[in-house]
């Protein structure tokens, strides 16, 4: 199965995402975001962040209403940050 979450993000973000097109479901880390009622769908890069822990990061923005939100996504593994030595 393709995909269908893509369709979800909005067409300026398109070029972003486009690449994603050709991986399957279960290649893609996905999370839903809900705001008063409203459902949007990002999905989850893999990240290696400055202090040297590692997760997850998404970013885009969402319509509720006529309000638009930016989102920004961190999943942290706790405990990845290298001990100093």
């Amino acid at each position: 199965m393709l995909l269908s979450a893509i369709a979800k993000v909005k067409k300026e973000h398109l070029v972003t995402y486009m690449k994603l097109w050709d991986l399957q479901m279960s290649d893609t880390n996905l999370v839903t975001i809900q705001l008063n009622g409203e459902k949007q769908d990002f999905i989850l890069d893999k990240k290696n962040f400055k202090t040297g822990s590692r997760g997850y990061h998404a970013q885009g923005k969402m319509q509720i209403g006529d309000k638009r939100y930016q989102c920004n996504i961190l999943c942290v593994e706790i405990g990845s940050k290298p001990k100093d030595k």
